[in-house]
């Protein structure tokens, strides 16, 4: 009877064991799935061949400030530099010859904030809008051997990669978040230590501060930083603005992340009281703005996204046709049944349930209005007081595409009350700056990383998207091998796609 009893416990051990096991291989499998890995890489080597020199003739060229054009001028490349930059430049026998006559050279753009996951024909989803170096927000491993691979045969934007984010939980809820948002996790000094030096060994170039990591670990890894020559950006974490300002942090990842701390120093309920607080802010946004140009902060704007919050929760349909959904990895945009990650209706995490009483939703629907009301005030605050502003789109979050998000972002700029020789230079001179790259400038020993367009973008912002040539490394891709590409992105995607998304094209 003993044995009996003793062989049930263990069978339903068994059992219990299987069952967990097999749990959490399938979740793994689905958190693996919707970093978008399994869709077929489409290889473009045999098309884009490099060009040992490169001759571009009789252009307008973007001023180093992006405040105007200069007219009539050569622009010649070799390896991948502008070696010479002057008007009446005799023409090179040996060069690629490209005719700029009635059209704009300006800088590749810079995406200040994406996140690749590990869609790789992502990369070419940059290059066909003119996006010539990214700056990846929550890197892996993988994305260290991407950057090392495109350093090798230039095929690819450039890359800033910054760490995984930080988390700073204890026990189990420290290996939930290192599982499932592959952060790196540590609750004391010793162990950050060990922490910040890997991802100094490793090369990533900066470490991503998250939103929860507690006043502690947060001063501890901005120590930890400086000890191995790192920079700390990303979120704000859970400190107030006051101690951020003196943290040493050198960047903040969303102008969002500012605005949602007026929201907290307000104190009262932003659906209830939407005047008062765009009062309070209109004073509060200036003060922010000269503190965080005194002590030299930048910010990336992430902008666009915050409007789309309340079409996403609203209209999510409406806002699916306004997109190039077709070009987004679908792994990505159709999520995973074990939380809502997508991008599709009954998948994406900001959508509306229809839960909420009508008088809730009336609020919500004034919060969400208020609520991009008051980025588009910071961002004019920032503007105004000169705070370094790099334009981001924090690309594959749910409605962001890859590359084409980012002249969404510059539009949304314009309309937020800056310039667009300011918008230009936010994706151009300002992170080309702040990375201290040769990039975002039309400069002799810069990178040749430019646009030809064929309208001029001071004039309307939207002229960024009339892209005739794309020039990074050694390479040139021109408008029709750009369509070529995005074809070939689109198809591989048809091959991977397990919900028709037709009703929500274009």
């Amino acid at each position: 009877m003993k044995k009996r009893w003793v062989r049930r416990v263990l069978y339903a051990v068994i059992l219990l064991s299987g069952i967990l096991i097999g749990g959490f291989m399938w979740a793994d499998h689905e958190l693996n799935k919707v970093l978008g890995k399994g869709t077929k890489i489409v290889d473009f080597s045999s098309m884009i061949k490099p060009s040992k020199i490169i001759q571009i003739r009789n252009v307008n060229v973007l001023s180093e400030d992006c405040s105007h054009f200069i007219k009539n001028q050569n622009v010649l490349i070799k390896d991948g530099v502008i070696v010479r930059l002057s008007e009446n430049q005799i023409v090179n026998e040996m060069a690629t010859s490209i005719d700029g006559n009635g059209q704009y050279l300006i800088p590749g753009l810079v995406d200040s904030h994406v996140h690749l996951k590990e869609s790789r024909n992502d990369l070419f989803l940059y290059l066909a809008n003119g996006v010539t170096y990214i700056r990846e927000m929550a890197g892996q491993p993988v994305i260290l051997e991407w950057r090392e691979s495109i350093r090798k045969n230039g095929l690819g934007p450039r890359m800033f990669v910054a760490s995984p984010p930080i988390f700073s939980e204890k026990g189990l809820a420290g290996y939930y978040y290192g599982w499932t948002r592959k952060s790196i996790n540590y609750s004391n000094k010793d162990d950050a230590q060990k922490a910040i030096r890997k991802i100094s060994k490793q090369g990533y170039d900066a470490i991503k501060m998250y939103g929860f990591v507690n006043p502690e670990m947060f001063k501890t890894t901005i120590d930890m930083g400086r000890e191995n020559n790192i920079p700390v950006i990303g979120h704000i974490p859970l400190v107030n603005l006051d101690t951020f300002y003196q943290s040493g942090q050198i960047e903040v990842a969303h102008i969002e992340e500012i605005t949602v701390k007026t929201i907290d120093e307000f104190g009262k309920s932003i659906s209830e009281n939407p005047d008062g607080y765009l009062s309070f802010l209109k004073i509060r946004s200036q003060q922010i703005a000269k503190k965080l140009k005194d002590q030299n902060i930048s910010v990336t704007s992430t902008v666009w996204l915050s409007e789309s919050f309340i079409t996403q929760r609203f209209d999510l349909k409406s806002k699916l046709k306004e997109i190039e959904l077709k070009y987004v990895n679908p792994s990505i945009i159709e999520g995973t049944p074990l939380y809502k990650l997508g991008w599709l209706p009954g998948k994406n995490g900001y959508e509306y349930d229809g839960k909420d009483e009508p008088e809730a939703k009336k609020r919500s629907l004034i919060f969400w209005k208020t609520y991009a009301e008051a980025i588009h005030m910071m961002t004019k605050a920032l503007a105004g007081h000169k705070v370094t502003i790099m334009a981001g789109t924090d690309a594959n979050v749910a409605t962001v595409v890859p590359g084409f998000s980012l002249h969404n972002e510059l539009e949304s700029l314009s309309n937020s009350g800056m310039t667009n020789s300011q918008a230009i230079y936010s994706a151009t001179v300002a992170p080309g700056n702040w990375m201290k790259s040769k990039t975002g400038k039309i400069k002799v020993g810069y990178h040749s990383d430019l646009i030809l367009l064929s309208r001029n973008p001071l004039e309307n912002i939207r002229n960024t998207k009339a892209i005739e040539y794309v020039f990074f490394n050694k390479h040139v891709i021109n408008k029709k091998q750009i369509k070529t590409i995005l074809n070939a992105i689109e198809d591989a995607n048809n091959e991977n796609r397990n919900i028709k998304i037709s009703e929500y094209l274009k």
